[in-house]
């Protein structure tokens, strides 16, 4: 077939460039002829292909695909004949295809194995069966202004839609890629949707460990394996994934169909949550390290066309096999009924469920998670997370992040986010996006979200944390990060890694805060750290802080700006103190106390706070202004 060439124009595309080529025709990005976007042109020359098969198949895979209107589908525009040629457009994907994708972390191979099941799911709903699934077959299109990373099924040509009375696949010849394609498939069994199931297990296989889950080097080998042999162990091949993930793939991977799941989404979810929810990954991780694959003892050569585009390999001519081989390791042609069946989709299935709603806190070390979900549909901004800690030499950092809501899976139980987005770092280079993650509900009430930065983080509900704190409960329910969940040893790890505790005031203390509820954090820290009391009057102190806590000297107050108080802070401190340049210590207690506004609800609290080595300007400055205040 001649080739088209840049400027060209066919059925009013213009022709931009060629992306690649297979057995079924030549793709080209092309202008629209009316809209300002690419298309991808996908065109047949009629005359030229002598396999009146490929001719039918690429008819198909326009009629198949019309019926679609699906996030993880590649779509089908338009499709005609024009000077001799036969030509479908397609939507254009700007990104890879997931056969380039190595050494892929797990949390990404899992979101990928979710979209494509949901996707595959639709289309059985619609009575197609798909029959190729495989990485070459699977688009990733990169992240595009707010929207996340999104991974789309394409190549319909060998799909079988339901009421079909041609066998456009001859008996003696089978089409599917035989390292991903069932057993019932290498049988010349009828097949259905579990198929599909079955080659996408192999797929996310491939995704998590580098490895194929069977391995052999020719066509009987091939039907052996998938017939006769167990596959290989994930956890074995990459360690670092949960034993109960092996258990999930070997059902989807099974040799009868009716042992597998249900749906092609419920085996990818039971795949996520027996990732997350595994007890060796229920506790908090370092970020995670990159994972080189073990060698493969049976080495898989890579295609001749291993470093072409997505197109070129969506293009790939499918494996035709010869009638004699057939017959002899098959006896027959691949049936196919798929009866009609599947939901339409659930139009509230984009929003967020209530019990992810709300404020969820965690601290590791002397860094600070708190993360907010809000309600909200798909693509909104649903969730914040700000992080706070204290760098290794001693300075301290904050990053605040947003992320929209990528999609929410059938069983309420985890929500999927998409790319972060940085809203705000001090300093610049202490903050890195994440990638797309999973909130997942424990069955204790927490979550946990599994990132490529921070590790495993496993948040509890700051509702939680505060009644954790039993009588003390008011004050953790108005300064939760601050002062952290209370542990059965009676100690709380609070903001930057302080420690905190119940101690109410004593004899010792003012006679103004006789009676009051008090938490103190660091008190007996030697290392420098900030310490702070929070005392708790029950309503707004009838006295003045100046007197609560500075006897009869003189003080000076001051005005202070915060961004969790829609008021202003009063600033108190003793006036015979140089703000600017007097530091703390152990000879000279230097008191700053900080009370809020008329009409706050926090009003009825006292925060009262000393930084050994530092001014009162640098509590302000360097701490206070960083300090949750809600």
């Amino acid at each position: 077939m001649s080739e088209l060439r840049p400027g060209e124009v066919i059925a009013g595309y213009v022709i931009a460039r060629r992306i690649g080529a297979g057995g079924s025709g030549v793709v080209y990005a092309a202008r629209h002829p009316r809209l300002p976007r690419l298309t991808a042109l996908k065109i047949l020359k009629e005359g030229e292909v002598a396999d009146a098969e490929v001719w039918k198949r690429f008819e198909r895979e326009a009629d198949i695909a019309a019926h679609f209107d699906h996030p993880n589908i590649v779509q089908v525009y338009d499709r005609g004949v024009a000077d001799d040629r036969f030509w479908i457009s397609m939507q254009y994907i700007e990104g890879v295809d997931a056969a380039e994708l190595h050494g892929v972390s797990a949390e990404r191979a899992l979101r990928i194995g979710e979209e494509i099941g949901g996707a595959l799911d639709y289309a059985h709903g619609k009575g197609v069966l798909h029959r190729d699934v495989k990485p070459s077959n699977i688009l990733i299109a990169a992240p595009d202004e707010g929207r996340p990373e999104r991974a789309l099924l394409g190549d319909f040509g060998i799909a079988r839609i339901r009421d079909e009375t041609t066998n456009l696949t001859h008996p003696g010849n089978i089409s599917a890629t035989f390292a991903f394609a069932s057993p019932e498939q290498v049988s010349g069994k009828p097949v259905g949707p579990k198929s599909d199931q079955y080659s996408l297990a192999c797929t996310l296989f491939v995704l998590l460990t580098d490895q194929r889950p069977f391995t052999a080097d020719n066509l009987l080998g091939w039907v052996h394996a998938h017939t006769q042999e167990k596959p290989l162990r994930a956890s074995t091949i990459r360690p670092d994934l949960p034993v109960a993930l092996d258990a999930v793939l070997e059902r989807a991977l099974a040799k009868n169909p009716d042992d597998r799941y249900p749906s092609c989404v419920e085996f990818t979810q039971a795949a996520t949550q027996a990732y997350y929810s595994d007890p060796a990954m229920a506790v908090t991780a370092p970020a995670r390290s990159l994972f080189t694959p073990r060698p493969r003892s049976t080495p898989i050569p890579a295609p001749a066309d291993e470093r072409k585009s997505p197109w070129q390999r969506l293009l790939r001519r499918k494996v035709v096999i010869p009638a004699a081989i057939v017959a002899l390791v098959v006896g027959g042609g691949v049936a196919y009924a798929l009866s009609q069946g599947g939901e339409e989709p659930n139009p509230a299935a984009g929003l967020v469920p209530d019990k992810f709603v709300g404020t969820w806190l965690a601290t590791e070390g002397q860094t600070n998670y708190r993360l907010v979900v809000q309600q909200g549909k798909r693509s909104d901004p649903v969730l914040s997370n700000i992080v706070d800690g204290v760098l290794p030499n001693g300075s301290t950092f904050h990053c605040q992040f947003s992320a929209p809501l990528d999609q929410v899976p059938s069983d309420g139980d985890r929500i999927l986010i998409g790319t972060s987005e940085i809203v705000a770092r001090e300093p610049a280079n202490a903050c890195r996006a994440n990638g797309p993650t999973t909130l997942t509900l424990l069955p204790d009430g927490r979550v946990s979200r599994k990132t490529d930065v921070s590790g495993l983080i496993t948040y509890t509900n700051a509702d939680k944390v505060a009644e954790s704190w039993g009588d003390h409960a008011a004050i953790a329910q108005a300064f939760p990060s601050l002062v952290g969940q209370l542990a059965s040893n009676g100690r709380a790890v609070g903001w930057q890694g302080s420690s905190c505790q119940k101690r109410d005031p004593g004899p010792a203390d003012t006679s103004g805060a006789q009676g009051a509820r008090r938490i103190v954090c660091n008190a007996e820290d030697s290392t420098g750290q900030v310490r702070f009391d929070v005392f708790d009057f029950g309503t707004r102190p009838a006295q003045s802080a100046a007197t609560l806590f500075f006897a009869e000297k003189a003080t000076r107050t001051t005005i202070f700006s915060h961004q969790d108080v829609p008021g202003e802070l009063t600033i108190t401190a003793e006036g015979a103190v140089d703000p600017a340049n007097q530091k703390d210590s152990d000879a000279r207690h230097i008191l700053t106390a900080v009370t809020f506004p008329d009409g706050d609800p926090r009003s009825r609290f006292v925060l009262v706070v000393r930084w050994p080595g530092h001014t009162i300007d640098q509590v302000l400055t360097d701490w206070l202004y960083r300090a949750p205040l809600k």
